[in-house]
């Protein structure tokens, strides 16, 4: 089998072409580093690359040894060169009458002032940044400037609380220097973002210091010592800054996710392999082409906002809109109002957002025509069935194809979602097929290789891509994601089949890790968090089917003797008043996102004989549902499922 031609790939009616698809599905299914090799030239390089034959020693694969390129020249001057005057960022405020469209022009200039600010305040190479910013047009600056300089960064999702925030800086090599704002309104509020670092530096034990861009203009304390204000030290910088020359398998950025260890993993991504997957993914998947304007509702701190939104995007010089706020304030058709505006063609957003904006459907949707619309996207997890069709027909009116995508951190972005030129679009709850290049397979619990249709088993995938990461901070990768098979492939975590058409179907997680909004949590972390607290003896934390945030959390607390005794002989307010304990306390730790939705106060959890937590028996008592539970006679302390049920039923 000869090599296809992918230039004509380049143009968006191709793409619809079935016959061109696929011939270069079925050659990229054998030849998947061939194909990964003749798509290079898409990005820009300093030199050739060569394929990936380098295999390093933690089991990654590092792609296009040799290579020479910087994801920043991609993302902004070559098209500051092209296209100077095109629209790349379009910023919205929550109030629809504020905004600001940069051009490439425009942020060729401010990333070059970043990034001479960072150099005149002495950050190097050698250092490590933390940037925990809203999505505003500094932190696009701020992450751009980094990669120019080939500086490695994290960002931090804004709605993280102090100890999440301290907890990555120490656990990424302790990074010495955060970037972020004053403060930042969201929903209406103010929240402190300044503040929420002052209390994060606290917590770490050596200096640290913070690059403050004022946005709003709240008083906030100051220390001259370690505070800079970015504005005043960067307003006779020049705006123009040489790129540093990096190579393809130098370290970009790192992001955490949530594991079932309990601690928070940072995945380390490169940058000729995540640049060239984030590119094509997103041009293919998101209808990235020329002309097209979109928006990513979801945050920089997480993968789907950062690869897309910021890199994706840019890099394939369209235009890509940041909004600040929520889906619902100030008006419940906000999101509806904003691309009517700015005539966005591609929407892309979590399932949670897409049913809180269903529950006002008539009210939101009335007063907006959504005419520009011709993609709909899902990112995060899979959108449940009424919730789909209302965005199919309702928000798109039946003639937008819904991509459903899936994808995870540590893969650097999506794999696999239908495609349009496959007609999948007006199939409710697939995933598509593989990516060129991307090959998924399904394993048995015997290690065997499943082949038959329908068959669910736990996902794997085949051959390396471009986009995964080369690394885990402070972890093994090999234990973490390649032991699981005796030909040492990915795991994925997740069970999954496909049909016969070859679509792939995600039917669940094979491990703990909750799924809440798009938002991958680890139970282990927010039962840590509760087991601090002295009323608590024991807790279980476990996912159940919530309407809107496609899977709420949900704790089974045992609490100490005496307390368990107090709140069984007292009134409601007391108990209440213990459950608001610990939705705080998990607040204040860790995040809002990850307060439970339902916490009951239970005498025992179920166990095995050798202690262990019967999860599973849990996640059904949690929907009151015992049919499908195990055998109670291999529980070690069968009585509590009844009273936990009893328990449960009572509230």
């Amino acid at each position: 089998m000869t090599i296809p031609s992918y230039d004509i790939l380049h143009s968006s009616d191709a793409w619809r072409n079935k016959e061109i698809y696929q011939e270069i599905y079925d050659y990229s299914m054998i030849n998947p580093e061939d194909y990964w090799m003749s798509q290079i030239d898409q990005i820009l390089w300093t030199n050739i690359p060569k394929i990936p034959t380098q295999i390093a020693s933690n089991g990654a694969t590092l792609w296009f040894p040799d290579g020479k390129v910087n994801a920043c020249y991609n993302c902004v001057d070559r098209y500051s060169n092209a296209k100077p005057d095109a629209i790349a960022i379009i910023w919205q405020s929550e109030k629809l009458d504020i905004c600001e469209c940069i051009t490439y022009k425009k942020l060729k200039e401010e990333v070059c002032k970043f990034a001479n600010t960072l150099t005149i305040l002495g950050v190097t190479r050698s250092d490590f940044v933390t940037i925990y910013m809203p999505m505003v047009p500094e932190a696009i600056y701020a992450c751009l400037a980094c990669t120019r300089l080939g500086i490695v960064y994290t960002a931090v999702f804004a709605g993280f609380s102090p100890n999440a925030i301290a907890m990555r800086m120490q656990d990424s090599n302790r990074s010495n220097f955060i970037i972020t704002v004053d403060a930042n309104t969201r929903g209406g509020k103010i929240i402190p973002m300044k503040s929420n670092v002052d209390y994060a530096r606290k917590l770490l034990q050596y200096p640290v210091r913070c690059l403050v861009i004022r946005r709003i203009g709240t008083d906030i304390n100051w220390d001259d010592r370690y505070d800079i204000d970015y504005y005043e030290t960067s307003k006779n910088v020049s705006t123009d800054c040489p790129i540093s020359d990096t190579s393809a398998t130098d370290k970009l950025f790192i992001l955490y996710t949530s594991g079932s260890s309990g601690k928070p993993k940072g995945i380390t991504m490169s940058t000729g392999g995540f640049l060239l997957f984030s590119m094509l993914t997103g041009k293919y998947f998101f209808n990235m082409f020329e002309g097209e304007i979109f928006w990513g509702s979801g945050d920089i701190g997480w993968m789907g906002g950062h690869a897309y939104a910021l890199y994706a995007a840019l890099c394939n010089g369209i235009t890509s809109v940041f909004y600040e706020g929520i889906p619902t304030y100030p008006r419940k058709s906000i999101f509806w109002e904003i691309i009517d505006k700015h005539k966005i063609t591609s929407f892309n957003s979590a399932p949670t957002a897409i049913r809180a904006m269903m529950q006002y459907s008539e009210e939101s949707l009335s007063n907006t025509s959504r005419d520009s619309l011709k993609y709909l996207g899902i990112f995060g997890e899979i959108l449940n069935k009424e919730a789909w069709y209302w965005y199919f027909n309702s928000v798109g009116k039946g003639r937008c194809p819904v991509v459903n995508m899936w994808g995870q951190t540590e893969l650097g972005g999506v794999p696999t979602a239908p495609l349009s030129c496959l007609d999948e679009m007006k199939t409710y709850g697939h995933i598509g097929r593989q990516f060129f290049g991307c090959k998924l397979i399904l394993k048995d619990e015997n290690d065997m290789t499943i082949t038959k249709a329908e068959t669910k088993g736990s996902l794997f995938i085949k051959y390396p891509m471009p986009g995964m990461l080369i690394d885990i901070v402070n972890g093994s990768l090999k234990d973490t994601y390649y032991s699981q098979t005796s030909e040492n492939l990915y795991c994925c975590g997740d069970e999954a089949y496909f049909d016969c058409d070859g679509n792939f179907w995600i039917t669940g997680r094979n491990d703990d890790v909750l799924n809440v909004s798009g938002h991958r949590i680890s139970p282990i972390e927010i039962e840590e968090v509760i087991s601090q607290l002295d009323i608590v003896a024991e807790v279980c934390v476990i996912g159940y089917p919530h309407p809107i945030k496609g899977e709420g959390i949900y704790a089974f607390v045992v609490l100490k003797k005496d307390i368990d005794k107090e709140i069984r002989l007292s009134a409601t307010t007391i108990i209440n008043n213990h459950i608001q304990t610990i939705s705080n306390h998990v607040k204040d730790t860790i995040s809002p996102i990850t307060k439970p939705d339902v916490i009951v106060f239970v005498p025992d959890l179920p166990k095995t004989r050798s202690g262990k937590i019967l999860r599973r028996i849990l996640r059904h008592l949690a929907s009151s549902n015992t049919e499908d539970c195990e055998d109670f006679t291999t529980i070690n302390n069968p009585d509590c499922v009844q009273e936990i049920l009893n328990t449960i039923k009572k509230r």
